[in-house]
């Protein structure tokens, strides 16, 4: 297996900041092994792209920008999710043929763990390795085991097998069939086609945020231990913002956001404006003392957590 690993992203202009925080932290977390960033431009300005490049070789990386062909999506629903959602099917077209599998990462994601140890995962002749979707809901558009269906944010993919056995064709036709009832139509897509096919990672390689409501309300069903659903809260490699309550807005309370925001001041975007930044906002985020006080509380255990490691090391 080659010892550069490639990871793959997609996003529009709006995301470059947080795709460049993805980026930061994967080098951070990997500094022995090369990283190439395989980044499919959906809208993304010339500036932003440069900015961008000129970041990510400063740290020893690569940055590899892909133009997608948007007429293959074109007419399928985004919702509040953008065009980028669509590209992560399409990787095999955009991805040079010599690469036999590749790490797709969300761009609303933290990586806080090595990603060699992810990238030298046995396949065991499964299509795609990914952590299973938290939620109980999300499984239901497309009627599946709630075991049986797998978050889209993070994927270990491999491209030889997508591209021998036409996964991708196969996606985009089902979404198009189906994404007139489907919430998350890519993701639910994926799941379709790949049903049996992929293998499971343990949750802290995809901690979604609302693990720390699934692991007290809704634990039940999951094929996931509390252990380890604990152990992904408290030490996570990849941490993953899902949901509308991103790190970089000012109605936030998740305990990782403060890590986040320090990666974003070491980008060319250190001074973006929070995008729901208002005297409204400002006064419902002070005021809204129990977040405050939970998040404070999950900090410090992720803290005492962090220190009792060290101490044992």
């Amino acid at each position: 297996m080659t010892a550069r690993i490639h990871v793959a992203a997609c996003c529009d202009e709006n995301y470059v900041p947080y795709a460049a925080v993805m980026m930061l932290s994967a080098l951070d977390s990997t500094p022995e092994t090369p990283i190439t960033f395989h980044l499919i431009n959906c809208s993304i300005s010339s500036d932003s792209i440069h900015k961008l490049q000129d970041l990510i070789s400063k740290q020893n990386g690569q940055l590899e920008v892909h133009q997608p062909d948007e007429a293959l999506y074109r007419g399928l629903p985004t919702l509040r999710y953008g065009e980028a959602v669509y590209q992560r099917i399409n990787l095999p077209e955009y991805i040079p043929a010599d690469i036999g599998r590749i790490i797709y990462i969300d761009c609303d994601t933290l990586v806080l763990g090595n990603l060699k140890t992810l990238w030298e995962v046995d396949l065991k002749g499964k299509l795609v390795a990914a952590v299973e979707n938290l939620s109980p809901k999300a499984c239901q558009d497309i009627g599946l085991p709630r075991t049986e269906y797998f978050n889209s944010g993070v994927l270990l993919i491999d491209l030889e097998g997508w591209r021998r056995e036409k996964v991708h064709h196969q996606v985009t036709d089902y979404a198009r069939e189906h994404a007139h009832r489907l919430q998350y139509v890519d993701q639910c897509s994926l799941n379709a086609v790949l049903r049996g096919r992929w293998l499971r990672l343990m949750p802290d390689w995809n901690q979604q945020s609302d693990i720390y409501k699934v692991v007290k309300k809704y634990h039940e069903g999951s094929s996931y231990t509390q252990k380890s659903m604990e152990k992904a809260i408290l030490n996570p490699k990849i941490v993953h913002f899902t949901g509308k309550k991103k790190p970089w807005t000012i109605y936030c309370f998740h305990p990782f956001k403060m890590q986040h925001k320090a990666f974003v001041k070491r980008t060319p975007w250190a001074d973006l404006p929070a995008p729901d930044a208002s005297l409204k906002v400002y006064l419902r985020y002070f005021f809204a003392l129990r977040q405050r006080w939970k998040a404070s509380k999950r900090q410090s255990a992720i803290k005492n957590f962090q220190q009792s490691n060290a101490n044992h090391e």
